[in-house]
């Protein structure tokens, strides 16, 4: 049966309206933190610690708020949130789960790794390849916004090694070229179970990259800085951040059902929350993520600060594109184990953001349960605390590399055993 003309318009008109909402909304969650930034420090404060952000390499881990203070990172974090959003919407991307997933990501590695300039030459590169393909630039934008964890080969290029920002810029062009092709044969590996595709294609290629520049004489040591001091101030506004889309999502959701429905969701790529339940079901569930990575934090005895806060606000831009409250949790209890089994500490720096970005692997957990999740989480964290010196902490998404490759792993063996379960029950 197909739609009346007044049920395509009425459908039509519903999509716009709620296009213009989520406008709205992702707008006003970026501004707030431009706005907390610029109430919580005075004006020169901020403007000295931001100048500080804009010329740092920002590699893995280089955590803003200890860089150039509270003010400024939260001021370029809202910056570059809001530069995702403003492209997607002046190129005319739809609003759904995967933008939102995008805009959310930026912003919180805008806490520890990108700022407002070190993004432009990876999203000119992308943009150059859509040219050169005669594709609009529309078709690859999202690899341009998640391919932005490759902004610190800019700023390490420009002030790192002190060629300047004109090589700095060509560096980054270049990997953005590149980009888009690598990542559509990067998401066969996994099938979809990495939710955080383009970081195994960053870190792919950020291998390469920086075996290229060492073998040049241009090595890398692996940056450490790691804030404490805002702590209690990040945990209340993190808190009351995220809340606030938990409060948004029960004024617009219209029943439970869509709720249960979301949550039965494997969560494999692509599941756009968003398109298929609605945005209260959406924001409900973006809270209630959130919140879960922001009582990890607490539990466990960490501290909230860029990394961390940036880890949070990733988890909340994914459950709207994959991630929900029944797949995340036994992939942080497997990290949370694997942490107490083997030889780190869940407070650790490293521990700690693998249990909020082995989220990633969330799929894995709705697809073949709890177990494999718990699995997944512990494999992960183990890979994950050695793969960043891989690729010199050029690849801001070191979670998404090693998750791509725990999925893989994981995804090749459950495969294999099910094919060889179906061949033992014909021949019997």
């Amino acid at each position: 049966m197909t739609a009346s003309p007044a049920d395509a318009t009425s459908l039509a008109l519903g999509r716009e309206l709620s296009q213009r909402a989520w406008l709205i909304l992702l707008t006003l969650y970026m501004v707030v933190m431009v706005v907390f930034g610029l109430f919580y420090e005075p004006l020169p404060s901020i403007w000295s610690g931001w100048q500080r952000i804009l010329k740092t390499p920002g590699m893995l881990v280089s955590d803003y708020l200890e860089i150039g203070g509270l003010g400024a990172a939260m001021v370029n974090a809202g910056l570059v949130g809001l530069t995702g959003l403003l492209l997607a919407y002046l190129n005319g991307v739809l609003l759904s789960g995967p933008t939102i997933a995008a805009v959310f990501t930026m912003a919180g590695f805008g806490l520890f790794g990108k700022n407002v300039w070190s993004i432009w030459p990876i999203i000119l590169g992308v943009a150059l390849f859509s040219r050169v393909v005669r594709r609009p630039f529309k078709s690859y934008i999202l690899v341009a916004l998640f391919g932005t964890a490759l902004a610190p080969l800019v700023t390490q290029v420009t002030y790192g090694f002190g060629l300047g920002v004109v090589i700095g810029v060509l560096a980054g062009i270049a990997v953005g070229f590149l980009l888009p092709p690598l990542a559509v044969y990067m998401l066969r590996l996994h099938q979809g179970y990495n939710i955080y595709n383009v970081g195994l294609t960053c870190g792919f290629l950020g291998i390469f990259v920086t075996a290229l520049l060492e073998g040049a004489g241009l090595s890398t040591a692996l940056p450490f800085q790691w804030s404490v001091r805002y702590s209690r101030v990040l945990q209340l506004g993190s808190l009351v951040y995220v809340s606030s889309m938990l409060l948004a999502g029960a004024v617009l959701v219209r029943g439970l059902g869509g709720v249960r429905e979301l949550v039965g969701e494997a969560g494999t790529l692509p599941t756009d929350f968003v398109e298929l339940y609605g945005p209260g079901a959406t924001l409900l569930n973006m809270g209630l993520v959130g919140l879960m990575g922001w009582g990890y934090i607490a539990l466990v005895g960490g501290t909230y600060n860029g990394p961390t806060v940036g880890g949070v606000l990733t988890m909340v831009g994914f459950a709207a594109f994959g991630k929900h409250v029944l797949n995340v949790p036994p992939v942080m209890l497997g990290v949370y184990l694997g942490s107490r089994l083997l030889v780190w500490e869940p407070t650790q720096a490293g521990p700690l953001l693998a249990a909020l970005f082995a989220t990633t692997l969330a799929p894995l957990s709705g697809q073949f349960g709890p177990l494999v999740g718990l699995l997944a989480g512990a494999i992960h964290l183990a890979l994950v605390m050695r793969t960043a010196a891989w690729f010199a902490g050029l690849n801001l998404y070191n979670n998404g590399f090693a998750g791509g490759l725990t999925a893989t792993l994981l995804v090749s063996i459950i495969g294999w055993w099910s094919n060889w379960r179906a061949e033992h029950r014909g021949e019997g």
